[in-house]
């Protein structure tokens, strides 16, 4: 990484700020970020700027491990996955300040796309209790409380359970959809 000058009061101005590097080894690849079905998948593949070795000595032997450098414009949202994987590992975002910040695969997600960060959300809350759109039995004892055509909580969540047929000992549930849920304000 280029080293920056400080200016007098010891902060570098913006026009000496480095581009952020990524470095990882060698044998793991850097992808963009792109969402296929709203997760974080591999994209367009990146070619290292640099290629160097970290020696480390132990004891009598000295091993060298690869080490690839992508130099990356700020905002940049990278996966990195092994060299012959599909699947990405970490996400990393290049910071103005010339960092880089390993950040969760949700955060990557939100930073590719704003505009789906509540849908996201919402389906999260949905896949932790395990419902889908079609309906489901569940066995309650005789007397429950259970209506149909009213939204429930289930396993923790709030507002994700819509009612669709109550008998005795048994009701039907279905996950809320997200524009459903917008509509009832509780998305």
């Amino acid at each position: 990484m280029i080293a920056c000058e400080a200016a007098k009061n010891g902060v570098p101005g913006p026009s000496r700020i480095a581009s952020p590097v990524l470095v990882i080894p060698a044998w793991e690849k850097a992808c963009e970020a792109i969402l296929v079905e709203d997760c974080v998948a591999l994209g367009r593949r990146l070619s290292p700027v640099d290629r160097t070795e970290e020696r480390v000595r132990r004891g009598r032997y000295e091993e060298a491990y690869p080490r690839a450098h992508y130099e990356l414009a700020p905002g940049t949202v990278v996966v990195v996955a092994p060299g012959s994987g599909r699947v990405p590992h970490r996400a990393y975002v290049a910071g103005a300040d010339g960092a880089m910040v390993e950040i969760s695969f949700i955060e990557a997600g939100d930073r590719i796309d704003p505009a789906g960060t509540g849908r996201r959300a919402w389906q999260r809350r949905i896949r932790a209790t395990g419902l889908t759109e079609t309906p489901r039995r569940f066995r309650r004892e005789p007397g429950h409380s259970f209506e149909a055509d009213v939204v429930y909580g289930l396993y923790g969540q709030e507002h994700v359970a819509l009612c669709t047929k109550a008998a005795d000992r048994y009701v039907w549930l279905r996950a809320v959809t997200y524009a459903e849920a917008v509509s009832l304000g509780v998305a």
